[in-house]
């Protein structure tokens, strides 16, 4: 099934979205040295809150939410803060080569010699990243772009990269998020909703 569009409006009064690292740590019980390792699986994680709202306004919110079917169905998820990146990021941005892995990626199309992205901007070419340096372009247009989380499936060559309101998908943490308390002049009280990527 195909990923459900959040509702614009009304928008987010707050927000937190952030990478879940999968690490595993050893410490020695003897020496107290620590071994530590990055695992695979770091994952986008979202909490949204909506204001106070009429039934007119909320009606969009619970309709999305019903449809989401608790944890069964996926949404295009982002973070609100980082819809667009501080870099210029002009010109039409394509993965540059197969086969591609690891936190950095080959790209091309760019704007000539600007800074593409800086440091925090978000970006996607089927999996969400943040970018952890500036990216400044040559005079060709093409730069390596460093980023976090690292990639999980390498993307196909010519790859459109997303830089305006870039997404991943993600499902609700539990069941009983569709829930909401509405006070007795029939206003729809401030909610919060979590969510958590899925691959």
């Amino acid at each position: 099934m195909t990923a459900i569009d959040m509702p614009t409006t009304p928008g987010f009064t707050t927000s937190r979205f952030y990478l879940e690292t999968n690490t595993q740590t050893f410490e020695s019980p003897l020496t107290k040295d620590t071994q530590r390792m990055v695992l695979g699986g770091s994952r986008w994680v979202g909490s949204y809150s909506l204001p106070p709202m009429h039934r007119a306004q909320a009606a969009a919110w619970q309709a999305f939410l019903l449809k989401l079917q608790g944890r069964a169905n996926t949404f295009n998820a982002y973070d609100p803060d980082k819809k667009s990146p501080l870099g210029a990021a002009t010109g039409t941005p394509l993965v540059n080569g197969a086969n591609q892995t690891g936190s950095t990626i080959i790209t091309a199309d760019w704007g000539h010699s600007i800074t593409a992205l800086k440091a925090g901007d978000m970006f996607s070419f089927g999996e969400l990243k943040m970018a952890t340096a500036d990216a400044i372009t040559d005079s060709s247009g093409n730069v390596t772009i460093s980023f976090q989380p690292p990639i999980r499936t390498s993307p196909a060559d010519n790859t459109p990269i997303v830089t305006y309101k870039p997404t991943c998908t993600m499902i609700l943490t539990d069941d009983a998020q569709a829930s909401w308390d509405c006070d007795k002049n029939g206003i729809y009280q401030a909610k919060t909703f979590t969510a958590a990527e899925v691959f």
